[in-house]
């Protein structure tokens, strides 16, 4: 099996000055982002290749863009499919189509958002109010208890482990980095919590409204920061999230139980189904907003649940990191449905000599149960998954070389212990933790 992990696999060659290589590389890349929808980006795309070939590059790795779902192509797309290989074929440049990506899921959720990876949320207090259930608002932290620090506003909390929170606060100016924001960390400082850039919206009077989400995770005390750098911040809440995105499939189940656990509640009896409306969308947008309210727990007419009632509700959300980045479960099997969908396509499409197995910042993943019921790491799970990625694409393409980006696969990047320098992102690190709610 020929897969490639090269340190520097995409050449950026476009828009910098000319030099002269040092070392005469046998294949020089460029990393293209681009589609067939329409005849005219197909003329860019043909422009794009003429300019890799004229910048000495051998390939060009083709990033589909999110709207370039292969599967659904019109015979217009497959014809500007065509009009692409044949440019590529009389420039000797070789196409290389990146699939199965992990790391950068987005092209996969309009078939079902539900398959994003899962973050789980544990005994969280739910309150029976008439026929609806919502957070215990106990819950909430007390943002009275921030306390300027130089240029930020900082406190720390006790909290519940596994528990789920939005923020939301005003500012009188649009932040600056918006990764550091609104920080949150736990496990003395080794998790960084809050890894969602937050939503911002300018106010009609010239201010902004930010909102953002974390869960606490495994840590039982968090410092939770602003920067105040660029303006005042006011209306701080930090308030339990409820149910917001939650993920519904067979692999991550919702349960309720009573408040000593003893009791679990049975959906469609004792409460209606429950889903997130915008992750319910097909066959689009398939995508995952903070903003909106999220749903409710709503009991039946023939509830054994009695008003009042204080439930334990554990489910498991989605989590987007930064601004755009969905992940895809590694460890559900019905991914593999349309990974495969996608391998088979792309080859019938694009019969070339290689294909970019996209496995590249995977940075969430090891919190779902496994169907087989083993507890493996994330680099076991992923060593599994990659495996049988490419098994997969030598299945329906016996010939081809294979790549990958070597982040996750080299000691001196991402594929290295943590332990005493911090998590990874929002992975489970650690094998004895439990992967299902208490």
């Amino acid at each position: 099996m020929n897969v490639y992990l090269p340190l520097a696999v995409v050449c950026l060659l476009l828009g910098f000055p000319a030099f002269s290589l040092a070392v005469e590389y046998p294949e020089r890349w460029n990393y293209v982002s681009a589609n067939i929808l329409t005849e005219a980006s197909t003329d860019r795309f043909i422009g794009l290749l003429k300019q890799s070939r004229a910048a000495g590059c051998t390939h060009l790795l083709w990033a589909g863009c999110r709207g370039a779902r292969i599967p659904e192509l019109t015979p217009e797309q497959i014809r500007n499919a065509e009009r692409v290989r044949e440019e590529a074929r009389r420039l000797a440049l070789k196409i290389v189509p990146s699939i199965v990506s992990i790391g950068y899921s987005g092209r996969y959720f309009h078939f079902d958002p539900n398959l994003a990876a899962g973050v789980p949320v544990k005994n969280m207090p739910f309150i029976v109010s008439g026929k609806t259930a919502v957070p215990d608002p106990a819950l909430a932290l007390d943002a009275a208890q921030l306390r300027k620090e130089g240029s930020t506003l900082a406190a720390r909390y006790k909290v519940r482990p596994f528990t789920y929170y939005r923020v939301s606060l005003e500012s009188t100016a649009e932040p600056g980095d918006r990764e550091a924001f609104i920080k949150v960390t736990s496990s003395g400082g080794k998790r960084w919590n809050s890894r969602t850039n937050p939503v911002i919206k300018k106010n009609e009077d010239g201010t902004y409204r930010a909102i953002t989400v974390f869960n606490t995770l495994e840590g039982d005390e968090i410092r939770f920061s602003i920067d105040c750098s660029k303006g005042e911040v006011s209306d701080v809440k930090i308030e339990p999230a409820g149910l917001l995105l939650v993920l519904r499939r067979a692999l991550i189940p919702l349960t309720v139980t009573s408040e000593d656990g003893k009791t679990l509640y049975e959906e469609g009896k004792d409460f209606k189904a429950v889903a997130d409306a915008p992750l319910q969308i097909r066959p689009f947008p398939g995508d995952f907003p903070i903003d909106h309210q999220p749903p409710a727990i709503e009991l039946t007419g023939d509830s054994s649940i009695a008003d009042g009632q204080k439930l334990l509700v554990s489910f498991w959300h989605h989590v987007r990191i930064y601004d755009d980045q969905d992940l895809m479960s590694m460890e559900d099997p019905a991914t593999w449905k349309i990974l495969e969908r996608e391998i088979t396509e792309t080859v019938k499409l694009w019969p070339t000599e290689g294909y970019m197995l996209n496995y590249d910042e995977i940075r969430v993943a090891g919190w779902e149960p496994r169907p087989d019921g083993r507890k493996i790491t994330p680099g076991q799970m992923l060593a599994e998954h990659f495996r049988k990625a490419c098994d997969l694409v030598k299945k329906h393409a016996p010939k081809a070389r294979l790549y990958t980006w070597s982040d996750m696969f080299t000691p001196h990047h991402n594929a290295r212990a943590f332990e005493g320098k911090g998590y990874y992102y929002l992975s489970l690190i650690h094998i004895s933790e439990p992967t299902r709610p208490y």
